[in-house]
């Protein structure tokens, strides 16, 4: 056991110098508490009794106070330069070891540099891949460009011809040929958006979009139904039979089961008309007239019946009756068609006249669109003009689309009005039957109200035009 420092003056005059107080070194990490202050231990390590004392000395620790390999803030470097005055003090040999023992065995932390983890480099490619990659993307995004572009031009262009269809010369028909197609402008202009939707351009989506939105507010509301509920006083049975037997039997077993007030059926020949369809329309109807390629049966007594020709001639075979036959017969060519049959009906409310009419088929020929068409319906606005009955009934296949030109003539000049416009449900296609994709049927009217217009379902084979079925009120 190593003795500890000796208090009293007799120790401190053989060192020559004053004890360092320990309490002035707390920053080598000797505890604060002086050595002749704390309590004697046996040399086995066990505090002594209170009443234990050695020879006439008090007892110092065995063991120095331990001192931290490194306090906070404090260098090795300090640590060593403080060790000659610690080694001064009577216990400076044991302090001295503990230092050098714990300054040896303390694990000093070494602040290694942060380095932030590096980026997978990529595989380097040769320079003939990289240049084929990038002619590749150059490619997509000029295609991408290019195909923006024409979206967006095809746009524009539906959009302007929506807007000044109207204003398009109708040199040679044109005019009326394009707008026969106007309500199926949405497939394109549908197109386009999904084009737009795909190559994802701001600009596309936005003419697009403009567009569709022009195109629904100008035949949006045709889509839905424009109807009444109320009850009919007259109901008008009408299809172009097309001069097929089975066709007209068919139209007669529906319109017997329509109940329908007035039948007129169109393009009647003579295979047609000795038919069993006729027969049992006859039957079923008292009043009736088969003139020429009309056929008119009626619930009201028809009181005078009159042929109509637009001046068009026919060069061929076609059908023509004067209004005292009841057959069909082949006239000669080169004479005036009869394009109309005009019957006045007496009805509880009054006369009502009908015309019962078919105009030429619209066709492409040297002179033009529809040529012969628009003669005979130049002539047959002429003739409404001058009819100032009080209720007039149109029937039949007038062979104007109503989005051409040319149907403004029936109404806005004559002041009809069109039942499928009125009163219809969608654009009311009839032909051609088997995909219907322009509306060449119709009724139209004057001093009557239309209260609904339906196109009835195929009901043949072999048919040309789907049936049409019209409820009006006085």
């Amino acid at each position: 056991m190593v003795a500890g420092p000796v208090a009293g003056a007799e120790g401190d005059e053989q060192t020559g110098r004053e004890a360092p107080d320990l309490q002035l070194w707390p920053e080598f990490g000797i505890p604060a508490q002086r050595a002749d202050e704390t309590p004697a231990v046996t040399e086995s390590g066990g505090e002594s009794g209170e009443g234990a004392s050695t020879a006439g000395a008090r007892a110092v620790p065995a063991v120095a106070p331990s001192i931290p390999a490194q306090s906070s803030g404090q260098t090795p470097r300090q640590i060593e330069a403080a060790a000659p005055l610690i080694a001064d003090t009577p216990a400076a040999p044991q302090i001295e070891t503990e230092i050098e023992t714990r300054f040896e065995s303390a694990s000093v932390p070494v602040l290694a540099p942060q380095v932030e983890p590096l980026a997978p480099t990529p595989p380097v490619e040769s320079e003939p891949g990289q240049r084929k990659l990038r002619s590749i993307r150059a490619h997509r995004s000029r295609m991408r460009r290019q195909t923006s572009n024409g979206v967006v031009v095809l746009a524009c262009l539906a959009v302007i011809f929506l807007m000044l269809h109207r204003f398009l010369p109708d040199a040679g028909g044109i005019g009326s040929l394009l707008e026969t197609w106007l309500p199926w402008v949405g497939v394109p202009v549908l197109v386009l958006v999904i084009a737009a939707t795909i190559v994802h351009t701001k600009r596309a989506l936005v003419v697009t979009l403009a567009a569709a939105l022009f195109w629904t507010a100008l035949y949006g509301p045709t889509l839905f139904p424009r109807g009444s509920s109320a009850p009919a006083q007259l109901r008008i049975f009408s299809e172009d039979v097309n001069g097929n037997a089975k066709e007209a039997t068919a139209s007669g077993t529906m319109a017997l089961a329509q109940h329908a007030d007035i039948v007129a059926l169109e393009d009647m020949y003579s295979s047609v008309y000795e038919s069993s369809a006729v027969s049992s329309l006859n039957s079923a109807y008292a009043n009736h007239v088969t003139e020429y390629e009309f056929g008119l049966w009626s619930a009201y007594p028809i009181t005078k019946v009159q042929p109509v020709a637009f001046g068009t001639m026919q060069t061929s075979q076609s059908l023509a009756l004067d209004s005292d036959d009841a057959g069909l017969a082949a006239s000669a060519s080169s004479v005036p068609v009869i394009g109309a049959l005009k019957a006045t009906l007496s009805t509880p409310d009054g006369a009502l006249v009908v015309y019962l009419v078919h105009l030429p088929q619209p066709v492409l020929g040297d002179q033009g669109f529809a040529k012969s068409r628009d003669q005979a319906l130049t002539q047959f606005v002429k003739l409404l003009d001058a009819d100032h009955s009080a209720r007039i009934a149109v029937i039949g296949d007038i062979n104007v689309a109503a989005t051409d030109r040319q149907f403004s003539q029936l109404t806005r000049s004559v002041g009809l009005t069109s039942a499928q416009q009125a009163a219809g449900s969608g654009f009311g296609f009839t032909w051609p039957a088997e995909f219907p994709f322009v509306r060449l049927d119709d009724v139209l009217t004057r001093g009557l109200k239309p209260l609904r217009s339906d196109v009835l379902p195929s009901i043949a084979k072999g048919q040309t035009h789907l049936p049409i079925q019209v409820d009006l009120d006085y």
